[in-house]
């Protein structure tokens, strides 16, 4: 051993962690020698302090998957039919423990399907068996918790730094089965290994290709699964930060657990790094077996590579075809070698007398080596309300946006119709204004969350897959975040508009602003379910035309010159449930005689009554009306949440 290897192996595990503060990853415009001498020194150090670092034990979990189909279909526009499309062909094979196996082939070979499959992230249309340890996997949580899931694009949450990203992140996966300090130590030590350190301060969205993917890993690694499965872990990376990546998930594997990630073509310093290369071409398994039996297995079979030419890329060009090969034959002469690997090699399952899950379930371990279970979910929904507040707070602008909107619009309302509320004169006026104000509120209370769904799902889909959290208190999180500002941008607008168009300052003016916050609150659900059901450009169309399409009952025309067809649209119609209101409370309600100016000689509507009976708004049920808004708010949060839960569940 040399001097500098005893100087590195003596070293403490914090001190071996390189500071990522004297280390800076080069991107892939970064051409200074000095960084990038910083980072190969990082890349080799390094590995002394992954060795280092001991996540808790548990027993390797080998995945084991046999005749793997999967189909999908599509709607033709030219037959007008259902057309079905074989994606995975009976695929077979075995990824170990402590090793990192990578799944490889042309585009639409069906790398992802397989590695979605195998994640349990994709269910419906495959058949087959994946196994754990010989142990059949189901949709259970127990062995959901085995594996973690991250996907070619991270999915992060911007808003939040490094650290916080983490912290959260431990507290909900980690819960209530270790203490405060663990998940600390567990945030720091990570941080360290992944060269982190430096960045745990900075935003997600200013962290760089390389750094996301590692802040993705360390994610996960917080709850130390067994099985770690990733999707295109290299895309969008400069070759450094590939050659980084890859030596980090070795490390890993060397620690026990069984990676597998899909890969489109890498280098190949890259290639050799994996230890176990599974090949697709067309749906069907080409090649199974170890990387340096590649070149061997196609020589036999009559495809020579070519000197100094990447393995991997003669691969790529066999299985498009090139050569003159046939995929046919190329999946059987696979078949064939996989058999005969099976043959050859130990009995390992008899080692395995105890799956992993029987093991994790029946034996007293120490709290900290058991498997953790996320926060209870009151837990769930204080941390996960707290990290919206954090990044609604760094968003700021746009809500102050709103806000000064909502005065804007305020002001020129209250011009537009100033004192229009007192005389009898202006009372079609005041019933303009009562109508655009109610308007303004839904639409605001709509569209501001219609997309908030659509652009979430994907980082919903990951956590909650990945078992963060349960949907019920992520729902209420992000509901109860909206629910206050909205509130306050309704009252901004009425303590504003209200008076300057001078309206009753009496019981009436606490009429008005409940029903103008129910009915805000009320197309803010409807908001919620729009953007939960619709694709965005969808969802931005389809809330104007609904909320247009309510306001016509009730305002612009009266329940007895409705066709009896689209009579229904009154009983369900929420703004009609809250104009109504607002009219009412305003006109109603044993009003006295309104002023009539001298100059205007005779005012019609000096008695309110006579108003209220031409609009058809006489003897509203006030208690009603609030009903069927309160109804109609639940219903949608309900649909809302029914809605995301068939898309979390339905794969």
């Amino acid at each position: 051993m040399t001097t500098k290897e005893e100087t590195i192996l003596s070293t403490s595990p914090a001190k071996c962690c390189q500071s990522a503060s004297s280390l800076k990853f080069a991107s892939a415009n970064n051409n200074d020698a000095a960084t990038r001498d910083a980072d190969t020194k990082f890349l080799w150090d390094n590995k002394d302090c992954v060795k280092r670092h001991r996540f808790p034990k548990k027993q390797a979990v080998h995945v084991e998957f046999e005749n793997i189909t999967y189909t999908t279909w599509s709607w033709s526009m030219t037959r007008f039919q259902k057309e079905n499309k074989q994606i995975l062909h009976g695929v077979s094979g075995q990824f170990k423990a402590g090793e990192i196996s990578v799944i490889m082939g042309p585009s639409g070979a069906g790398k992802t399907t397989l590695l979605n499959i195998l994640a349990g992230f994709t269910t419906r249309g495959s058949s087959g068996a994946v196994k754990l340890n010989d142990v059949v996997r189901d949709q259970s949580p127990r062995f959901r918790k085995l594996s973690a899931y991250i996907p070619q694009d991270e999915e992060l949450r911007m808003g939040l730094t490094v650290q916080e990203a983490m912290t959260f992140a431990a507290h909900l996966k980690l819960g209530y089965t270790v203490s405060t300090e663990y998940k600390k130590q567990q945030v720091i030590e990570l941080l360290e290994i992944l060269g982190l350190e430096s960045s745990q301060h900075t935003l997600t969205a200013r962290l760089s290709g390389g750094q996301r993917k590692r802040l993705a890993v360390a994610l996960e690694l917080l709850s130390n699964p067994p099985i770690l499965y990733l999707d295109e872990p290299t895309t969008g990376l400069d070759s450094l930060s590939c050659t980084q990546c890859i030596y980090l998930l070795k490390r890993l594997a060397q620690e026990g657990r069984t990676i597998i990630c899909t890969i489109h073509q890498p280098s190949a310093l890259i290639f050799e790094m994996f230890d176990k290369l599974y090949a697709l071409s067309d749906g069907r398994c080409i090649y199974d077996g170890t990387i340096k039996d590649l070149v061997p297995h196609l020589s036999n079979i009559g495809l020579t590579c070519p000197p100094y030419h990447n393995p991997a890329d003669f691969l790529m060009e066999v299985a498009i075809g090139e050569y003159g090969t046939d995929i046919n034959m190329l999946a059987e002469a696979a078949k064939v070698k996989r058999l005969d690997s099976i043959g050859e090699s130990p009995k390992e399952k008899e080692s395995m007398s105890r799956s992993v899950i029987e093991q994790d379930e029946a034996e007293e371990k120490p709290i900290y080596e058991k498997s953790p279970l996320p926060a209870a979910v009151v837990m769930q929904f204080l941390l996960l309300y707290k990290r919206n507040l954090l990044t609604t707070k760094r968003g700021y602008l746009y809500f102050i946006n709103r806000l000064l909107a909502h005065v804007a619009i305020g002001i020129i309302f209250g011009y537009l119709y100033k004192g229009v509320g007192m005389g009898a004169n202006t009372i079609l006026a005041n019933y303009v204004y009562l109508y655009g104000s109610l308007l303004l509120n839904v639409y605001t209370g709509k569209m501001s969350v219609t997309i908030s769904f659509p652009l979430e799902m994907k980082i919903l889909t990951r956590e909650h897959f990945n078992r963060w959290y349960k949907l019920t208190p992520y729902l209420l999180s992000v509901i109860l975040i909206e629910i206050p500002f909205q509130v306050i941008c309704t009252l901004t607008y009425i303590a504003i508009s209200y008076w300057l168009t001078a309206q009753p300052v009496n019981f009436r003016l606490y009429l008005f602003v409940l029903f103008c916050i129910l009915s805000t609150l009320c197309a803010q659900s409807w908001g919620y379910f729009i953007g939960a059901t619709t694709p965005i450009k969808v969802a931005v169309f389809l809330g104007p035309v609904i909320a247009c399409l309510f306001s016509v009952f009730g305002f612009c025309i009266r329940y007895f010159d409705t066709p009896i067809f689209f009579r229904w649209m009154f009983h369900v119609s929420y703004y009609r449930a809250g104009f109504q209101g607002i009219v009412y409370s305003i006109y109603g309600l044993n009003r006295q005689k309104l002023d009539c100016p001298e100059e205007a000689l005779y005012c019609h509507y000096s008695d309110p009554t006579n108003f209220l009976k031409e609009m058809d708004i006489m003897d509203v049920d006030l208690v009603s009306n609030i009903s069927v808004i309160v109804v109609i708010w639940c219903l949608m949060h309900a649909a809302t949440y029914l809605t995301l839960w068939i898309k979390l569940n339905k794969r």
